[in-house]
């Protein structure tokens, strides 16, 4: 049975500045977030007729370094929304599958407010939801949102 953990967070920055760093400026969230992502790798891969970026993410949760491996499998630039499914590593020894969404939602006067939605399969009912590594992605968007308004 498929789970979600869901988490709001208000961004000073736009919406489509801070979509930018998830879809065409991945290779920068290792220094934004250091202490979350510690490593990030991009992979471009064929695949069924089209070209797929990969990345692969040591991040930290619990204290822990984990290694996750994702596939990019959609980014909507008007819809202001992206998928990242995970492939490999530590996450999928835990859950049968696993999935970052991200949907961006402009505010009237300025910043925006990203939704996080974790998709997952838990292997069995012991399985603990991922809440520590929500809190991580909820870091993870205020280093980003803090770096990009530092650029403006």
């Amino acid at each position: 049975m498929v789970s979600a953990l869901e988490a709001d967070v208000e961004l000073q920055t736009s919406a489509s500045k801070f979509l930018q760093i998830f879809s065409t400026k991945t290779y920068e969230l290792a220094t934004i977030s250091p202490d979350i992502v510690q490593v990030l790798k991009l992979f471009l891969v064929m695949g069924h007729c089209r070209l797929l970026l990969r990345h692969q993410l040591h991040v930290r949760s619990d204290g822990m370094p984990q290694v996750a491996k994702d596939v990019v499998e959609s980014i909507n630039l008007i819809d202001l929304s992206a998928v990242f499914k995970v492939i490999e590593g530590d996450l999928l020894d835990v859950y049968d599958s696993f999935k970052f969404i991200l949907k961006l939602t402009p505010n009237v006067l300025s910043g925006s407010v990203v939704h996080w939605t974790m998709e997952y399969e838990k292997r069995s009912d012991d399985t603990a939801d991922p809440t520590s590594l929500m809190k991580e992605v909820i870091q993870l968007s205020k280093d980003v949102d803090a770096h990009v308004a530092n650029l403006i």
